[in-house]
């Protein structure tokens, strides 16, 4: 199975009120899944509620790579990765990148 799923899209800043039930308020993260590999594109406050159903996938980040790339740092784009709960699993391993600039892939580390 092969999907794309939109966690979050917003701004700067999260919002959380009935006009945004449908579309959602949270910061921009996009799920990529494909059947062999997983990718994950920014960790805004969306990543929270993507982790919540990556949880309840046993092969996600074990037996099935998973990648979270890094379009750039500003805080719209990491805010949420302290509460993504599959990062607090030992038995998983993420690959973390940054996509852009040279200037953004060296500055990885420095920014997270």
């Amino acid at each position: 199975m092969s999907r794309i799923k939109f966690f979050g899209v917003r701004g700067s800043i999260p919002v959380c009120n009935e006009q945004f039930q449908k579309f959602g308020g949270n910061t921009t993260c996009i799920l990529l899944e494909g059947p062999k590999r997983t990718v994950i594109l920014d960790a805004g406050t969306g990543i929270r509620e993507l982790g919540k159903e990556m949880a309840q996938d046993p092969h996600l980040g074990i037996d099935r790579p998973c990648f979270l790339a890094f379009s750039h740092f500003h805080w719209d784009h990491i805010q949420g990765l302290p509460f993504f709960i599959p990062a607090y699993d030992s038995r998983r391993t993420f690959t973390i990148s940054a996509i852009g600039s040279r200037a953004s892939r060296q500055g990885l580390a420095k920014h997270l």
